[in-house]
């Protein structure tokens, strides 16, 4: 079985939803071959060099525990992946920039997170702002302790902002459309709103909606293609 998750926005480990996540990855553990992250995981990630985000360990050694079984771990950057080094790397995951393009059951699968499509003011700005590489370094300057609270509460903001996520879903299912004409299957996140789509010639478009409210997450299981919810 081949899994697909995104966007549990995870600020602490013993938060509901760090804990509703891991006792999903226990339960479908054994039955997964492949788990694909399509990012925001973590409310905010910026790796300093020598410092370990401990309010997110539990939830990453779990997944590195799946690693060690052997399900292969693909992690797809988000916008509120800011800053990334070795680690995620270290802990066994394959990780993508921008997307990547699988062979899956047959089929020719597109998997991203999805914020490069959506172009609005909000969400580009906010790129410019996080992946300057000025802003980096001065952000290293930062006591972690105090530069994670403070990157943590942006992003939390940033979510909270009156935006109509049924409008940024509208960009995505447009963009599915057209990069269906290449590949079988695309599976994108970033709006939080779970979409499943059938077209002819059975190609699919996922969003897997988000692990705040929906719990809901994709799946490639011998070429049947499903969006799932999960009830903790």
């Amino acid at each position: 079985m081949h899994v697909f998750v995104s966007d549990a926005h995870i600020r602490k480990d013993d938060s509901y939803r760090a804990r509703v996540f891991r006792k999903f990855l226990h339960d479908i553990g054994p039955e997964m071959n492949t788990l694909y992250i399509l990012g925001d995981l973590f409310e905010f990630w910026f790796e300093y060099r020598i410092v370990f985000p401990k309010e997110y360990f539990k939830t990453l050694a779990l997944l590195y525990g799946l690693t060690q079984r052997g399900v292969a771990v693909h992690y797809v950057l988000g916008n509120h992946e800011v800053m990334t080094g070795s680690l995620l790397t270290n802990f066994g995951f394959r990780v993508h920039r921008d997307f990547t393009e699988q062979k899956i059951d047959g089929k020719r699968v597109f998997v991203a997170h999805g914020h490069k499509v959506d172009r609005r003011l909000w969400t580009t700005a906010w790129e410019l702002l996080l992946t300057s590489r000025l802003n980096h370094r001065l952000y290293e300057l930062i006591h972690p302790d105090i530069g994670v609270f403070l990157a943590q509460g942006i992003a939390y903001l940033s979510r909270k902002q009156r935006r109509n996520p049924h409008h940024a879903s509208m960009l995505l299912e447009r963009f599915a459309e057209h990069k269906l004409k290449e590949v079988d299957l695309v599976v994108l996140a970033h709006s939080h709103v779970p979409v499943f789509r059938a077209y002819d010639d059975h190609k699919c478009y996922v969003n897997t909606g988000n692990w705040v409210t929906d719990f809901t997450y994709g799946v490639i299981d011998n070429g049947r293609v499903a969006l799932e919810y999960y009830k903790p």
